[in-house]
């Protein structure tokens, strides 16, 4: 190999394809442009989560259709959001020196292990990328959307089976099964449902049947707020973002809006919601009067404030002098620990 700048250059002149995808706030591949920006230290990671960029590789070579090799690792940010070159340049050479395949093990670093159900809807993306067919899990769990054995028959439905419908919404109809599936299926496996399609850029008709499960829920003298906050997730990503606004804004004004399961599914998987002046006032509100206290404040405004994008809407938030005196307290206290 000749000279190696970076990781993008190290693939390529190994003959290899790659993507690359954010494994923190949302499962969802990054362009390949924006990729290469980041690790040149052009621009700051676009996703970060507690100040760093979680990162899935998928790394192939067309000529070896059976050679694959995956790649979790998280990098380190520095003040400004940027990867340092480095920790750039430290990881090419372990690349260098080592075996790819080597590189999740747990003398890598900056490798780490995803969750079950990441991991899951990661090898379903995968799979579709690669134009792999879909689990042994896929028509079984097509089937249970379909209501054939009855949705109360849903405890031998593979979780592999949900990430992969939900990977290929925009295939066999997918989409369609869905609504009717929302509004009749327990708890259980809905809650499988919704950590997947928090990754997927859900349509108007799967939010509306989400939406509607909210606003039942909302309606209960004894709201369950962790049920709330997987249909949040289950959202966060529409294509329709009015809709979900609108069930933000409710449910910031209800009891379960101050939860900190509900605030952290917004924070986390929602934020481009929080870019609207009026539904971060609310989430600001709530947030002051979480029981988890001012830790708590304090994690998730810094965690929102290093996201591109939204140090704008923050600002004027903290700004606005109609806020609440616990609110303006929580943020005087947040001003003291930045001295």
């Amino acid at each position: 190999m000749s000279e190696i700048n970076g990781i993008t250059d190290f693939l390529d002149q190994a003959g290899t394809q790659f993507s690359v995808f954010d494994m923190g706030r949302r499962l969802e591949e990054i362009p390949r442009d924006v990729f290469l920006a980041f690790e040149q230290g052009d621009i700051a990671y676009p996703l970060p989560l507690q100040q760093q960029a979680w990162l899935g590789f998928v790394v192939w070579n067309e000529k070896e259709n059976d050679e694959l090799v995956i790649w979790f690792l998280r990098f380190p940010l520095d003040a400004t959001g940027k990867l340092t070159s480095g920790i750039r340049d430290d990881f090419v050479l372990r690349l260098i020196n080592r075996d790819q395949s080597e590189q999740d093990d747990e003398s890598n670093p900056y490798g780490f292990k995803p969750k079950q159900e990441h991991m899951a809807c990661f090898h379903a993306k995968a799979a579709k990328l690669l134009g792999k067919p879909a689990s042994s899990y896929y028509e079984h769990a097509r089937d249970y959307f379909a209501g054939k054995p009855g949705y109360d028959q849903w405890a031998f439905v593979g979780f592999q089976g949900i990430a992969d419908v939900c990977a290929r919404l925009d295939q066999d109809d997918n989409a369609a099964l869905l609504p009717d599936a929302i509004q009749q299926m327990p708890p259980q496996p809905f809650e499988a449902l919704a950590q997947c399609l928090e990754h997927e850029a859900v349509d108007e008709q799967i939010t509306r049947a989400v939406a509607s499960l909210i606003e039942q829920e909302l309606a209960k003298d004894d709201t369950n707020a962790n049920f709330i906050s997987l249909c949040i997730r289950a959202i966060s990503n529409t294509q329709h973002s009015e809709l979900l606004t609108q069930q933000l804004q409710k449910i910031l004004q209800s009891p379960c809006g101050s939860n900190p399961e509900v605030l952290a599914s917004i924070s986390g998987r929602s934020w481009l919601a929080l870019q609207n002046p009026q539904t971060i006032a609310l989430f600001l509100e709530a947030l002051a009067n979480c029981s988890e206290g001012q830790t708590f404040f304090n994690l998730v405004i810094v965690d929102l404030i290093n996201i591109p994008g939204m140090q704008d809407s923050i600002h004027q938030a903290i700004r606005n002098t109609e806020r609440s005196e616990k609110l303006s307290q929580a943020i005087g206290e947040l001003f003291k620990s930045f001295t």
